[in-house]
C-alpha cells in the first residue's frame, strides 16, 4: 500500500513540473547586448523570425571608446550575412558560421518558477515573468550556462543571461517588442550589398524561399 502511495505521488509530482511556454516566432524589438569579454556593446532594433531562421539588426556597437553603426541582415540557412558600413558607406557579403541564436525556451530548460519585475503590492506596477535556466553544447563542443526570463503572458523575451568558456558572458535586453515584422521586406538587402543581377531578383532570392540562392 505504501509503495503505491509512493508512486502516485512520483507521478503526481512529475505532472505538476512546469513546462516551458512558447515564444512567437516573428517579432520587432529595441535591444541591448553586452559582452564583457569581448568588452563591447550593441544597441539597436531587432526584426526576429524563427519560421525562416533569419534577423536584422540595425545597431550602433561600442567597443571600447569607439562607436561604429551597422545595418546587419543574417540568413542562417544561407549561411550568408550582410553588413552595410554607415561610416563608410559600403557593405561587406560574408559567410555565416555563428549558430542561430533562439530567443525562445530551449525544451530542456529548468524552471526556477515566477517573479516580478518591480512589485506586485500595487496592480499595474509589475510585470509577472518566468524563470528558466540550463546547459547546452554548440556544434563547437563549447558549454554554454543561460538563464532567462519571459513574460508570463504571451512568453515574450525580457532577459537572457549566457556565459561560456569561449564567449565569456553575454547579456542580452529586449524592450518594446511589436509581434510580427512590420514591413516583409525587412529581410531584404541594401542594393550596395547585391548584384544588379540579384537586386532584380531580391523578392524571390530573399524571401521565405530564399535557399534557392547559391551560397
Amino acid at each position: 500500500m505504501f509503495a503505491i502511495f509512493l508512486l502516485c505521488l512520483v507521478g503526481f509530482t512529475v505532472a505538476q513540473q512546469p513546462k516551458p511556454c512558447t515564444t512567437p516566432p516573428q517579432w520587432e524589438a529595441n535591444v541591448f547586448d553586452s559582452n564583457d569579454q569581448s568588452r563591447f556593446r550593441v544597441r539597436g532594433r531587432l526584426s526576429y523570425d524563427a519560421n525562416n531562421h533569419r534577423e536584422r539588426l540595425v545597431e550602433e556597437v561600442e567597443v571600447g571608446s569607439e562607436d561604429n553603426f551597422y545595418d546587419v541582415i543574417a540568413l542562417f540557412d544561407l549561411q550568408m550575412e550582410f553588413v552595410y558600413d554607415f561610416k563608410a558607406r559600403n557593405c561587406t557579403r560574408r559567410p555565416l558560421t555563428r549558430p542561430w541564436r533562439d530567443f525562445g525556451i530551449r525544451p530542456d530548460a529548468r524552471s526556477f518558477g515566477e517573479a516580478y519585475v518591480g512589485t506586485s503590492a500595487v496592480p499595474g506596477l509589475g510585470l509577472l515573468v518566468t524563470l528558466w535556466g540550463g546547459n547546452h553544447t554548440t556544434p563547437s563542443n563549447d558549454t554554454v550556462r543561460t538563464f532567462g526570463t519571459w513574460t508570463y503572458h504571451a512568453c515574450l523575451p525580457v532577459s537572457v543571461i549566457s556565459h561560456s568558456s569561449q564567449y565569456g558572458r553575454s547579456q542580452t535586453s529586449f524592450f518594446d517588442i511589436v509581434a510580427g515584422i512590420s514591413d516583409p521586406n525587412v529581410f531584404i538587402p541594401r542594393p550596395e550589398c547585391l548584384t544588379e543581377k540579384e537586386y532584380a531578383m531580391r523578392h524571390v532570392l530573399f524571401g521565405a524561399q530564399g535557399k534557392k540562392m547559391k551560397k
